[in-house]
């Protein structure tokens, strides 16, 4: 049977609370003037801080943002400067990738680069995750275990957060792969 590490319920309560201190920024208040490499890969850091609690490795750097315009994931910068629209596209990518590889993140974002198409995608995209993060904290944990009752899930073991947690991720990235393939299907 499988058994909590030490301090993981301290730990999730912890990263609950946190949420609540988080959150992407709405469209207006991404910046209004257009940034250097430098001060956005601060300005992204800032933003992003949730998410990249524990990582061993930076999750943003000037060569990963090259590589995202390089491979036309996100429009160039414009006389070496990135505008709100620059920065709406690397916060939905630098949210997502950790879960989807870049292809399918691709397929997510519009192909046009205007600004209006990307501010509606970015405020569907800011919506979309606040109601993911209110859904989080609405699952029913308690003493460290998922409360199957509540959740709707026959749990027939007892269950642990971080096993649970990792359940979702594979589910959730599964169904989004399926759901962005390329429909090849005869009309």
């Amino acid at each position: 049977m499988w058994t909590e590490r030490e301090g993981t319920r301290q730990r999730y309560h912890e990263w609950i609370e946190s949420l609540s201190q988080f959150d992407l920024p709405d469209w207006d208040a991404l910046p209004q003037l257009d940034l250097y490499m430098d001060q956005v890969i601060i300005l992204l850091t800032r933003y992003l801080s949730l998410m990249n609690r524990g990582a061993d490795e930076k999750s943003i750097t000037a060569s990963i943002i090259n590589n995202y315009v390089r491979l036309r994931v996100m429009p160039p910068p414009v006389k070496k400067k990135y505008s709100r629209c620059h920065i709406a596209y690397l916060v939905i990518i630098c949210t997502l990738k950790g879960s989807l590889s870049i292809s399918s993140i691709q397929r997510l974002l519009p192909e046009e680069h205007t600004e209006e198409a990307v501010r509606e995608m970015y405020n569907a995209f800011v919506r979309q995750y606040r109601s993911v993060i209110a859904f989080i904290r609405r699952i029913p944990f308690s003493g460290g275990q998922l409360q199957p009752d509540a959740a709707g899930l026959p749990l027939e073991v007892e269950g642990t957060i971080a096993i649970t947690s990792a359940l979702f991720s594979a589910m959730t990235k599964s169904l989004t792969e399926f759901l962005l393939q390329p429909d090849d299907r005869e009309e």
